[in-house]
């Protein structure tokens, strides 16, 4: 059944008005700066913040709409839930921190263990079940976290950075176990991913928020290639810039214009990804690139195998380039640069 959100809660001066919905076997991911309103987001599905307008409702079942009334509370609500920190009960063994749930929904002591125990082997920690948690390591405290949001057979998942506390190399190493856990778990299942990498990993889908409010809905492909926010350009790493097009010209807002191929007239939003765009030294001549303007370098970050260098200017961009490259043009901060790009690799599209 889906998991559906269309309301809004006020917290302090904060104020989340939102509408969203996570369909059967979906892996739904929220991203956005912070401050944007995800834990908030994931309190009111969870039932440890109640709405003050509109509902949430669990296939046909409503979970909460105040104007009629009803609310069900946190533990009577079947959503598997998995913290950021992954909250094991520290006296518990293994066995019986997946066994709680089921106890605490009436199962008995035995069923309720030979359920945690078949769950730890599907997750491949069943040789830990009677070890405590201070015995576990990061990887092995998020599968048993995981395998007790599991073992309850919630009808929808809610993930709050499931792997935000690991180390780099374990979290590389549980992120392939838990897309492969996702895609096998029926239900819908929603997760705030502590970076945009992860959500591209995971999700099949993805809800960007800014100030309490939904900003773009799509596809990971969908939203690397369309960003329709300065946020979400910075989250994929692409360079964005508003304007209005006359023809393939779009003159951007605060100055400057951009040649892009096939964009469409009106205000649009014009993307260029870094990786297209070339450095100069000297003002490049007999170049086809129909783009061409100069730049200073504000900034030069290692980014993996490239360097990512920031530049100022009337177009400011993020630029992709070698180690190489930045050795031999001798890019260095408050260097003046000319940098070019081809007509064909700016994407000018509608703006919302």
């Amino acid at each position: 059944m889906s998991l559906d959100v269309a309301g809004g809660v006020r917290v302090g001066e904060f104020d989340l008005d939102v509408s969203i919905d996570a369909a059967p076997g979906e892996v739904l991911a929220v991203l956005g700066p912070n401050g944007a309103g995800k834990s908030t987001l994931l309190r009111a599905l969870a039932g440890l913040l109640a709405l003050d307008t509109g509902a949430v409702r669990l296939g046909s079942h409503v979970l909460d709409d105040p104007a009629r009334g009803v609310f069900v509370a946190p533990q009577q609500r079947r959503l598997g839930v998995v913290f950021q920190d992954h909250r094991l009960v520290p006296h518990l063994r293994v066995v019986d921190n997946v066994a709680f749930g089921l106890r605490a929904r009436g199962a008995d002591a035995r069923n309720a263990r030979a359920a945690a125990h078949t769950w730890l082997d599907r997750l491949g920690v069943g040789e830990l079940a009677r070890r405590h948690p201070r015995q576990l390591s990061g990887g092995q405290a998020q599968r048993v976290a995981l395998a007790r949001a599991l073992a309850c057979e919630p009808e929808a998942l809610l993930m709050d950075e499931p792997l935000a506390a690991l180390d780099v190399q374990t979290r590389a190493e549980v992120q392939g176990g838990l897309r492969e856990h996702l895609g096998a778990y029926g239900g819908p299942a929603l997760i705030v991913p502590p970076d945009p990498i992860e959500a591209l990993l995971l999700a099949s889908r993805i809800v960007v928020l800014e100030r309490g409010r939904v900003v773009q809905v799509g596809s990971p492909a969908e939203i690397t290639s369309r960003p329709l926010t300065p946020y979400v350009a910075r989250l994929v790493g692409m360079n964005l810039y508003p304007g209005t097009a006359d023809g393939d010209t779009v003159r951007v807002d605060g100055g400057g214009s951009v040649v892009a191929a096939d964009a469409p007239g009106g205000r649009v939003l014009a993307a260029l990804r870094p990786s297209a765009i070339t450095v100069h030294t000297e003002q490049p001549h007999g170049s086809s690139a129909r783009n061409i303007w100069t730049a200073t370098i504000t900034s030069l970050v290692p980014l993996g195998d490239r360097i990512r260098v920031g530049t100022s200017g009337e177009l400011p961009a993020t630029v992709d380039v070698t180690a190489a490259a930045v050795a031999e043009l001798e890019l260095a901060l408050g260097r003046q640069v000319w940098l070019s790009a081809k007509a064909t690799d700016v994407t000018a599209y509608p703006a919302p």
